[in-house]
């Protein structure tokens, strides 16, 4: 009996020995509410991919994407070490579309594969135009108070991020291009690059004007919403041509697209190389436009316009530390 025994442990000795280790599983970041946010739930998407569904007083979910819900969603690097702090990309999508678009269509969790960012696409509004809105009679629409007092402290509360602007950067497609621009020449203290792919930058222009206005209908919301009417200063206030200036100290890349049989991104094209000559008269020569081969569309912007700006981007950017 007593060698029957001995020999059952011999072998289960064994087996364990020659056994594969298991791997340690992936680290899954927490969220608390504060800063103004409320964490309802999150949902652990991908090894990489949390999805956060959240409230804030600066945006009624009646504006959002979807509607009836508000989703933050954040990516971690591939290897991600929860004892380093890492920089931040935080990047929004175009008009009609929510912070899902980035992940379904243009497979951002793939093309940032291999790169040191944790990636945050956050809500934008269906048209909601980075700014805290005029009138706010179809629900509250505060994106500015949302995007730049809310949001980054609450990601850099929650997880450890590089919290100086050398660990920051800030990109979008469309209306998220005029979004990170725009947020950037308003907080230049906080981003140290911005990327803007297929967007408008004057506000004051016909063109651009129209483009804003004839947007918002669409969505069921008042073209007097985010800027006012014609006349009004916040026009002016949150037109980024005014605040050149601040992009001084700012790796700024701008793009278009040349595939101009797609008449929304022609007028992208020409609205973003008058910005490129702008900020060129200013003397801003750390800016400039860079052509892809792409209509108006976010998975095109994806592939060729983000994808070709992360390595330089891991070049600006502080590294994990």
């Amino acid at each position: 009996m007593r060698k029957t025994i001995l020999l059952v442990v011999a072998a289960l000795a064994a087996t364990l020995v020659g056994a594969p280790a298991q791997a340690a599983p992936a680290w899954r970041p927490g969220f608390t509410s504060g800063d103004g946010i409320d964490v309802l739930n999150v949902n652990h998407t991908t090894p990489r991919t949390s999805v956060v569904s959240i409230n804030t007083g600066a945006v009624d979910k009646n504006t959002t994407h979807f509607r009836q819900s508000h989703d933050v969603m954040v990516t971690l690097p591939e290897g991600h070490n929860p004892n380093l702090a890492y920089p931040v990309l935080y990047l929004y999508h175009g008009r009609g579309q929510g912070p899902g678009n980035w992940h379904l269509e243009a497979n951002v969790e793939q093309i940032t594969a291999g790169f040191p960012f944790i990636v945050v696409t956050a809500e934008a509004g269906r048209a909601g135009w980075a700014t805290n809105w005029v009138n706010q009679s179809a629900g509250v629409q505060q994106w500015d108070t949302f995007h730049l007092d809310q949001l980054i402290p609450f990601i850099d509360r929650n997880l450890r991020t590089i919290r100086e602007r050398e660990g920051r950067a800030i990109a979008g497609f469309s209306m998220g291009a005029f979004t990170a621009i725009r947020h950037a020449v308003h907080r230049p203290w906080l981003f140290r690059m911005v990327v803007g792919l297929s967007g408008g930058y004057n506000l004051e222009d016909p063109r651009m004007r129209a483009a804003v206005t004839g947007s918002l209908p669409l969505e069921g919301l008042p073209a007097d919403g985010p800027f006012g009417g014609p006349f009004d200063g916040s026009w002016g206030f949150n037109n980024p041509w005014h605040r050149v200036n601040a992009l001084r100290d700012i790796h700024t890349v701008i793009y278009g697209g040349t595939q101009h049989h797609d008449q929304l991104e022609a007028q992208a094209h020409r609205l973003t190389y008058e910005f490129h000559q702008h900020l060129l008269a200013n003397g801003i020569n750390n800016s400039w436009m860079v052509e892809y081969n792409c209509a108006h569309n976010i998975v095109c912007a994806g592939e060729q316009g983000l994808r070709r700006e992360l390595p330089v981007m891991r070049d600006v950017l502080w590294g994990p530390r």
